[in-house]
């Protein structure tokens, strides 16, 4: 008979054990650190970039001090480590030395690395310095900085990202429109409304985006000539930014995407009919996923029926259960044909 024993009995066994082992385990982590900051002062660049993710990585605010040194090491690839690294242990006291590596350092690899790690740090303090970095010489510099402020809601970069919006550079315009979406402040409302002309779609797809985002009734009269864009794709984002600000007018707009021949733009219309459709859209989602071959575009209609339903409250129907088969009555074994 197999005898089973309570946990308790195994508790004294276990906390021994834990003794034994602790010292060690807790000898890891100051040794780990130890060795990361002696290897910071290698003469070996590839050492010390080493030892810059080793003490990111280690999240123990005692290698900042290293780290920010290494702020300064000759080799830029190292410099952009510990960017990085001073990123991930979102170091705030260390945003006045990134700020001067943002806008001194002469590797723009380093100087992109500077203004990723502001957002990683998260301090609003960052806005200045990554401002001074829209003018900076190298595009990846000028698109970091954009997409941090965005990400930082920097309410004081407004003017100077909606500056951007002229930008002959299309990806920066495009990164320029959804930053000023995601810090969603109504003064950047003219400056998308007036973007929602620009000759890219990609650049009004992302400014009819973050209208939606910031959801202001005076952006309407743009977003409403917006819905007889060229692109089925910046009809179908107007269309949903007009929903989100009150304004129904171009859900049509929205149901008619759904018979997009690209399959792309019938997930985008799907899943702006979910979003923000009414209980017409339930009926267009229906006959979209009728004569649907896609399998993501599937998938999506799938989804934006299920959130349109519970938005308006609607139930699920149960499915439905297969008709119960007659029983077949057995024959009796006393019963036998004879001749």
């Amino acid at each position: 008979m197999t005898r089973y024993y309570p946990l308790v009995t195994f508790l004294p066994i276990l906390a021994a054990v834990l003794l034994l082992i602790s010292p060690d385990c807790r000898a890891q982590a100051p040794d780990a650190l130890k060795a990361a900051l002696s290897a910071a002062k290698s003469s070996d660049a590839m050492a010390r970039r080493q030892a810059a993710e080793d003490l990111g990585q280690s999240r123990n605010p005692a290698g900042v001090p290293a780290l920010e040194a290494l702020l300064g090491d000759s080799s830029a690839i190292v410099r952009a480590t510990a960017c990085e690294a001073l990123g991930v242990q979102r170091s705030r006291g260390s945003v006045a030395k990134l700020g001067s590596v943002l806008s001194g350092d002469s590797d723009p690899r380093v100087r992109q690395a500077a203004a990723i790690a502001f957002v990683f740090i998260g301090d609003a303090a960052a806005a200045g310095p990554l401002v001074g970095a829209l003018k900076d010489g190298s595009a990846p510099v000028r698109h970091a900085a954009m997409r941090a402020l965005g990400k930082l809601h920097a309410g004081g970069a407004v003017g100077p990202l909606a500056s951007v919006l002229s930008d002959p550079d299309v990806s920066a315009r495009k990164i320029a429109a959804a930053s000023l979406g995601e810090i969603g402040s109504k003064e950047g409302v003219p400056a998308l409304s007036s973007a929602l002309s620009d000759s890219d779609a990609g650049v009004r797809n992302e400014a009819a985006k973050s209208l939606g985002l910031i959801a202001d009734p005076s952006s309407g009269p743009a977003l409403t000539a917006a819905l007889k864009d060229a692109d089925a794709g910046v009809r179908v984002q107007a269309a949903s930014a007009l929903a989100k600000a009150g304004d129904q007018s171009g859900l049509p707009v929205a149901y008619a995407a759904l018979k997009s021949p690209d399959a792309m733009t019938r997930q985008q219309a799907a899943a702006t009919v979910g979003l923000v459709g009414d209980s017409k859209g339930l009926a267009a989602l229906d006959a979209a996923r009728a004569v649907e071959k896609d399998a993501n575009a599937q998938g999506m209609i799938d989804f934006a029926r299920s959130q349109l339903k519970a938005r308006l409250s609607l139930p699920e129907k149960a499915p439905l259960k297969a008709p119960a088969k007659a029983p077949v009555k057995a024959k009796s074994p006393l019963k036998k044909a004879t001749r």
